[in-house]
């Protein structure tokens, strides 16, 4: 009899087991699937949406760039991706405003790059200094997937040697 309890018992033990662990698994692999791109965590070392990488030199002034923002905006009579890299942050309620007319960075409140990428290629302003440089090539792995903009500018089409850029970024496009 008490032989065939303890197998009873043992037998509820492995049963209730064998169903928790299916229910965790169930629940990690739901978690898993509802997941989107933006929601996952980013390997080590890339960098998170709205993070920029790297500097601009401008007339011997080096800024270091932290801060990336991105948006639609008119450029040259086109319609344009517009990225911005900062060295401090713009706050949230004036980055549409930002996109449309720099009025921070005009100010020097803020110091940066200011690109606009359309159809025809990529233009560049120093912020402060105003100097531009445009091509007709697009940034280095740059894309658009959904809401979020990503590049790279290693400096290889700098044009002066006053002027140079070497910068990785990942935006979110502001609507």
């Amino acid at each position: 009899m008490k032989r065939a309890a303890s197998a009873s018992l043992f037998l509820l033990l492995l049963i209730t087991a064998c169903t928790s662990s299916k229910q965790s698994s169930e629940n990690r692999s739901e978690v898993k699937s509802e997941a989107t791109p933006a929601t996952q965590a980013n390997a080590p070392g890339e960098l998170q949406v709205g993070q920029a990488k790297g500097s601009c030199t401008a007339r011997g002034e080096t800024v270091e760039l932290k801060y990336a923002y991105a948006g639609r905006a008119q450029r040259f009579g086109n319609e344009a991706m517009v990225i911005l890299l900062t060295d401090n942050p713009i706050p949230a309620d004036a980055v549409a405003e930002e996109i449309r007319s720099q009025t921070l960075l005009q100010k020097g409140e803020i110091r940066g790059l200011e690109y606009a990428v359309d159809k025809d290629g990529t233009w560049v302003r120093f912020h402060p200094s105003q100097y531009q440089e445009s091509s007709n090539k697009q940034l280095k792995e740059y894309s658009v997937e959904g809401d979020v903009v990503r590049g790279l500018d290693d400096g290889s089409a700098n044009l002066s040697d006053k002027y140079n850029r070497n910068v990785k970024f990942v935006a979110a496009i502001v609507k």
